[in-house]
């Protein structure tokens, strides 16, 4: 290793020696790359300020990264090659600004070298995003960016889609393979990866208006072993989210006269460095509670776009928690926050699902009520499967009769002629008491709120008859997805989703008595259904 000398000349010699030893290593020529593009960069900008740091920055890295390299510091070395390569990323995606915006035709002719670098730049997001969305003649966004985390097999994007008909150019999330291959296959974009692998304050998010979490409910919920529900738990995630508005620049100050002085500068904490103390808890799960201001503060404190988060959890949801949530998003400025537990049979389905959602709107707070103006018509678990009436639902198989009552335990029968409980992962074994017919994934899609041809897919050995029926009990209801989306838009909402229900269920009961002819209907949203015609 050489020596260090004092003086600058030396200082400077020093620098070059180590160039020249690393010469040829690929993280010093895309340092150098990255330093002779900005540089001329800064060159032709003489007076701005910004620009000669920036090339300042990129000349010392170089330096580093050879240093780095004559000492084996190769993880060090990857790290400075990086920064280079996202420096020569914006600065190629700050030369095209120049000369003009960004159309899908001129993105499609960039040479394929641009294309690369950009691709790198923006993943795993789609490039295109690396610009804002297109406008109309009116100034309005034609398609905003949405990002749905935790996105399962698409409980939120058919609502979305299918049942409001609301054009968003959404992305999603997932960790689960299988949930992952059955929303591609029902035509939504979603990254297969954990959520907290991901940079939230990658480039490619600055224009992304929406936020759509679904952290895992079984912490909370009787579905699992509910140790999110521990008091040292609760204090642990209420702990990192206060942490998270710091992170993020969006801890509120105030002078010695208790006067507002502003935020205090990011804590400088990374976000993975904010997620450490959640490596603690008995269940993980409990800890993805954190992303939901995790991920909308990193990308505001990046002067990102974000405008609204809405967030689907049990309805067991501990109120600490949801209170931390509401106090850093109020801390950090945003105008509304609003919490609400919905059934879905409130909404058309055939099965109860009670989950929490929570919308929070950084500046105009929504008109449209997520409630229905009237009751829905309800469907019973028979009509929705396609039984005679009378009939009854065994859930768990044979089991002993309790001496104190002479009934089974465990009340694992229930009648076909009302609606069903929520569906879990054991639903495929749903069957009639008495004939032992079971239900099957099609008409367990279509009790949550499904299509019966949504295209349910499994990835692994055999079947994965339980695997699917786990999805669909993970899934948001369509129809409720439908309702608080069409809030956080300002849609009308019902008219669709009356419609939808209508097409999802009805004409299984009309089958049954009398068959009905199709007729179109469009809702207020433009999007076709075909319904059965009331005689």
């Amino acid at each position: 290793m050489l020596v260090l000398a004092e003086s600058a000349d030396c200082a400077e010699l020093e620098a070059e020696d180590a160039q020249a030893l690393a010469a040829g290593h690929p993280a010093l020529i895309e340092c150098e790359a990255a330093a002779d593009l900005i540089s001329t960069f800064a060159q032709e900008r003489p007076g701005d300020e910004g620009a000669q740091e920036w090339a300042f920055e990129a000349v010392e890295r170089v330096a580093q990264c050879a240093w780095a390299v004559v000492e084996g510091d190769e993880e060090a070395a990857a790290e400075y090659a990086r920064a280079a390569k996202g420096g020569r990323a914006a600065m190629t995606l700050g030369r095209l600004d120049e000369t003009g915006p960004m159309t899908p035709e001129r993105l499609a002719s960039l040479d394929a070298e641009t294309l690369e670098l950009l691709q790198w730049y923006a993943g795993p997001w789609p490039v295109r995003w690396l610009w804002p969305p297109e406008k109309d003649a009116f100034g309005r966004t034609i398609r905003p960016y949405v990002i749905n985390l935790f996105h399962g097999p698409g409980g939120w994007s058919v609502g979305i889609r299918d049942v409001l008909g609301a054009d968003v150019d959404m992305v999603g999330v997932d960790l689960d393979p299988g949930a992952v291959a059955t929303a591609t296959a029902a035509g939504f974009r979603v990254i297969c990866a954990s959520v907290t692998d991901l940079d939230p304050e990658n480039p490619a998010l600055q224009h992304v208006t929406g936020i759509i979490l679904s952290p895992p409910c079984q912490a909370f919920s009787p579905a699992g072993l509910r140790k999110g529900l521990y008091a040292a738990a609760i204090k642990l995630v209420v702990s990192v989210i206060r942490a998270a508005g710091a992170a993020a620049g969006f801890c509120a100050t105030v002078d010695a006269d208790g006067v507002d002085a502003g935020f205090a500068p990011r804590s400088g904490d990374s976000w993975q460095e904010v997620r450490a103390d959640l490596e603690a808890l008995e269940d993980p799960r409990a800890g993805l509670m954190a992303e939901v201001v995790i991920w909308p503060l990193a990308m505001l404190g990046r002067g990102g776009s974000v405008e609204w988060v809405a967030v689907e959890q049990s309805s067991a949801l501990p109120s600490e928690i949801e209170n931390a949530l509401f106090a850093e998003f109020d801390q950090a400025g945003w105008r509304t926050v609003e919490a609400v537990t919905l059934d879905a049979v409130d909404y058309g389905a055939a099965s109860h699902r009670k989950r929490r959602f929570m919308t929070a709107y950084r500046t105009a707070t929504p008109f449209v009520d997520v409630r229905p103006s009237a009751p829905f018509p309800g469907t019973t678990f028979a009509e929705c499967v396609g039984w005679a009436s009378g009939r009854t639902v065994n859930t768990r198989g044979q089991r002993g009769i309790d001496p104190r009552t002479g009934r089974p335990k465990g009340g694992n029968t229930f009648s076909a002629d009302k609606p069903s409980p929520w569906l879990t992962a054991t639903s495929y074994g749903w069957k009639d008491a008495e004939t032992g017919e079971r239900i099957g994934q099609v008409n367990i899609a279509r009790l949550i709120g499904f299509p019966g041809d949504y295209p349910w897919q499994h990835i692994g050995r055999g079947e994965g008859i339980r695997n699917k029926a786990q999805q669909a009990a993970d899934a948001v209801c369509p129809m409720v997805a439908a309702a608080v989306i069409g809030r956080v838009l300002s849609e009308w909402w019902e008219a669709g989703t009356r419609a939808f229900v209508e097409e999802l269920y009805r004409h299984t009961v009309s089958e049954v008595v009398s068959p009905l002819p199709l007729v179109s209907r469009r809702t207020s949203q433009g999007t076709l259904y075909y319904t059965k015609q009331v005689a």
